[in-house]
């Protein structure tokens, strides 16, 4: 049997987590907060149910930032990598991405900004879940062939080793507002 925790939630953070399930839609927010129960993976929410009238479901859904198709990339605030291969998605994240081997210089979160900012990205969505803008871009030959080199950077092999034998041709690269 799973394990139970109990966790207070504010009506905020409790929307947060139903608009990462269901996206920013004011009648269906309105529906589950009344029903008191929410399914997201293998977490269970259970609440006592809220009525709530149309002016505050729309005050609640002003609190999330709607998604802007123009938006322009900016890697200082980007807090994941996510490539896709032949064996699935793999992230680095820029904690991991930061950190060093032993008498390297540079990190490869560095440098793999400076060479995936020079692609073409595009805002694709705006993750409620992960509350980060999703930037995709495809990763032609030499760009691959650059975080190949860079990897060499990363403290964890297991990555380099993921990143020498990369076979993807796309990444996706969230930013926190």
């Amino acid at each position: 049997m799973a394990k139970v925790a109990s966790v207070q939630l504010t009506v905020e953070e409790l929307a947060g987590k139903i608009i990462g399930v269901c996206g920013k839609n004011g009648p269906r927010l309105a529906t589950i907060l009344a029903r008191g129960s929410l399914v997201s993976g293998e977490t269970r929410y259970r609440w006592p149910p809220v009525e709530a009238s149309p002016e505050e479901i729309a005050g609640l859904l002003e609190q999330f930032p709607d998604y802007d198709p123009n938006l322009a990339f900016d890697g200082a605030r980007c807090v994941r990598m996510v490539f896709r291969d032949y064996r699935g998605e793999f992230e680095i994240t820029r904690e991991a991405g930061s950190q060093k081997r032993m008498f390297r210089r540079n990190s490869f979160w560095d440098g793999a900004l400076a060479a995936l900012g020079l692609l073409d990205l595009r805002c694709e969505r705006y993750s409620y879940s992960e509350q980060a803008d999703v930037f995709v871009a495809e990763l032609p030959l030499e760009v691959r062939r650059t975080l190949a080199q860079l990897a060499q950077r990363l403290r964890y092999t297991a990555l380099e080793a993921r990143l020498n034998s990369l076979g993807s041709d796309h990444v996706s690269l969230y930013t926190r507002r």
